[in-house]
């Protein structure tokens, strides 16, 4: 006779978790030096996009949206952006293009930036 099933049954689950472990724990694991490579790409990438310039899309459409609203009389929103620091202007303001189109209102129709 040979060996009872549930034999078999406990040792493939054995295997089967063992190896789950094992190919688990091994893909988190960096090689020598990678830490260091992946930093330095980060890095670079990084400083790629602060270098290129900011661009708020169609400078036409921001003229247009700030000369409609001077015309219709209405007020700017005088609430400071999120992130907003002395010294900025609005070209700081590259995350948003609402943004962006704010503070060209308000600076036009105040004829100042934010107050701090």
């Amino acid at each position: 006779m040979g060996k009872e099933p549930s034999h078999f049954f406990l040792k493939g689950i054995l295997g089967l978790l063992f190896s789950m472990v094992f190919m688990g724990g091994g893909g988190g694991l960096l090689w020598a030096g990678e830490k260091e490579d992946m930093a330095a790409m980060q890095k670079a990438l990084n400083q790629e996009v602060l270098d290129r310039p900011f661009n708020p899309g169609d400078k036409a459409a921001v003229d247009a949206y700030l000369e409609n609203a001077i015309k219709k009389g209405v007020k700017p929103n005088d609430t400071r952006p999120q992130g907003w620091a002395p010294g900025w202007t609005c070209n700081n303001l590259v995350y948003s293009y609402r943004a962006y189109r704010d503070c060209r209102y308000y600076h036009r129709y105040h004829g100042r930036y934010y107050p701090y």
